[in-house]
């Protein structure tokens, strides 16, 4: 994206609201970090990279905070910045101390617990089942329960919802990835309340709206995750932060998707809402393939 794009500054402003109402959310703290070094903006990049070691902080990510702190150090000229990165360093370095020094040895453990820690470790690493059916089978499960979730919460009228799950239940087999999502069903059937929906679902899963358009997707990312899965669970990912990724979904309500997208990449993921229109297009022109 070209550096003179005013989009992209529109969807600054939007995310720089939003952390008045949010100021230490962690999200929004790492879409901005991004989105100031996408302009070049360095000294607000700064800044919020100081906001963000705090919020890692606040949340004990100590591994986050740590590679952050890195980025603090690179600003040289700018007390804050340093200070930051020192505080990092010592509240981790504190953190460690204090773990080294716990009177707990591991000879007080009673061996019933040893043993369920060996065999945790000894568990084989998490396998998926990349079957086309396979995925779309547990996309739609995930997905009626996200409409079950608008109709406890009465998001939209009932009617709708249901045939909305009409639609998931009546979906062809098919050997062929398609998209799998409640939110589409509904702004291709009743776009008049996408946005309804999404400033609830925004809500209540603590997850920006993110106008993805806007912003250069780090192509290296995509290959983060297989393309028939991004496809039919309705994920994108299009950048990392430190040693965490961010993905744009349809559905940022579903725990067992986030969790298995963590499974999948071996990271930490944050979700973005994005809207049906844009993933579509952003799927055609990025994972056009699957």
């Amino acid at each position: 994206m070209a550096e003179s794009d005013p989009k992209i500054y529109e969807a600054i402003q939007f995310f720089e609201q939003m952390l008045q109402t949010m100021p230490a959310d962690r999200s929004t703290l790492e879409f901005l970090a991004l989105a100031y070094e996408q302009t070049d903006q360095q000294d607000r990049r700064r800044d919020i990279l100081i906001r963000l070691a705090d919020t890692l902080l606040a949340e004990e990510d100590f591994e986050n905070a740590t590679i952050i702190a890195t980025h603090l150090k690179s600003f040289t000229d700018y007390p804050p910045a340093c200070l930051a990165a020192e505080r990092v360093e010592t509240v981790v370095h504190a953190h460690r101390t204090m773990q080294a020094a716990e009177p707990e040895s591991a000879a007080s453990v009673p061996q019933e617990e040893k043993a369920a820690v060996a065999d945790v470790v000894a568990q084989p690493a998490r396998t998926f089942d990349d079957d086309v059916q396979a995925l779309t089978h547990t996309a739609s499960s995930a997905e009626m329960d996200l409409v079950w979730l608008w109709i406890d919460n009465e998001i939209i009228p009932k009617d709708i919802c249901m045939d909305v799950l009409h639609v998931l239940t009546d979906r062809p087999t098919t050997s062929e990835p398609m998209l799998v999502s409640a939110l589409a069903i509904v702004d291709e059937l009743h776009p008049e309340l996408t946005d309804t929906i999404m400033e609830a679902m925004q809500r209540l899963a603590e997850a920006p709206i993110i106008p993805l358009d806007l912003f250069d997707i780090i192509p290296d990312v995509l290959t983060l995750l297989p393309r028939p899965f991004m496809q039919i669970r309705g994920v994108l990912p299009f950048a990392t932060m430190a040693n965490d990724m961010l993905v744009a979904t349809l559905n940022p309500l579903s725990a067992e998707l986030k969790q298995e997208i963590e499974a999948r990449c071996a990271r930490q993921c944050h979700l973005y809402l994005i809207h049906p229109k844009t993933w579509n297009d952003l799927r055609e022109k990025l994972i056009p393939n699957v």
